[in-house]
């Protein structure tokens, strides 16, 4: 009796005697039913996993509140047979990504799985894959990133902007250790971009309905920040990865401070990433960066 490579089924082989051949069909009905009954889970819960020859069978399910990447190995390490297809849901905060192993074409990296999406992974040719949403996520935003920081004087983020979403939302609940302003700055390439091309407006509602106009600035704001306050920032960051101005807007909000503020930076470059400091102390927290679904 000999396993098939495809779904593991037992089946009969020309050397088995009557009596074995009999049994060999009877455990091949008894899979076969088990299989179509229903679909084995291979449960993962990192934020790294490369798919094996088993996964045919079985939907993969991810649950990891950070981003995560599934690999899809080449022929030369898993002996993929034609038009074979890979389930995938995640069931995570953290959003999924398809990566390519050496040798190995996916068409559609850019497609990601929000939470509670479902994706299939489709073999068109040996190396070559493609991902096709089954189902979309319950929102129309894509969690990218979660990081909690303590007392740091500045927080960087690298490789979140990229050309998977022309739009992002920046949601951060900190607070600082001096009455100061929450800073905003781009980045590409792990560097800052400090030229002063950086543009601020703002629009204070804390009583004075106060208003200012900031130009030729090294970096714009989200809002202000108070000594020992649980300060609720909002940003939303328009075309950060085209060539193009990015533009900002954002609101935060505690007691007593309810700011709004629109910013820009100039430069027609494409950027990757960001950092906030306070222009003061330290700042403790988390900082959660989503991508808008178009």
């Amino acid at each position: 009796m000999a396993v098939t490579p495809n779904y593991s089924w037992p089946v009969p082989v020309d050397t088995d005697y009557v009596k074995d051949g009999a049994e060999a069909i009877k455990d091949l009905g008894d899979a076969v039913d088990g299989s179509l009954a229903y679909m084995p889970q291979n449960n993962q819960v990192g934020t790294t996993y490369t798919f094996t020859l088993s996964d045919v069978t079985k939907l993969v399910t991810a649950s990891n509140a950070a981003a995560s990447t599934y690999t899809i190995p080449p022929q030369a390490s898993v002996v993929w047979v034609a038009n074979t297809i890979l389930k995938v849901t995640n069931l995570g905060a953290g959003v999924v990504t398809f990566a390519a192993g050496a040798g190995v074409t996916v068409t559609n990296t850019a497609q990601t799985l929000a939470q509670y999406a479902t994706a299939n992974l489709i073999r068109t040719a040996s190396n070559a894959w493609t991902v096709v949403p089954a189902s979309g996520g319950a929102s129309g935003l894509t969690l990218i990133n979660t990081t909690t920081v303590t007392a740091q004087s500045t927080v960087s983020f690298n490789n979140v902007f990229s050309a998977t979403y022309d739009n992002y939302l920046i949601l951060a609940t900190y607070t600082v250790g001096a009455d100061t302003d929450m800073n905003f700055r781009l980045r590409v390439g792990g560097a800052d971009a400090s030229a002063a091309n950086y543009i601020t407006i703002i629009n204070d509602n804390n009583g004075a309905n106060s208003a200012a106009r900031l130009t030729g600035q090294t970096s714009t704001r989200i809002g202000p920040a108070r000594n020992g306050v649980v300060m609720r920032s909002r940003a939303d960051i328009f075309s950060p990865s085209l060539a193009v101005s990015t533009t900002l807007m954002a609101r935060t909000v505690s007691v007593p401070v309810d700011n709004q503020i629109g910013g820009s930076q100039d430069a027609a470059t494409a950027y990757d990433g960001f950092t906030l400091y306070p222009g003061s102390s330290t700042i403790t927290g988390t900082i959660r960066i989503y991508g808008y679904k178009s």
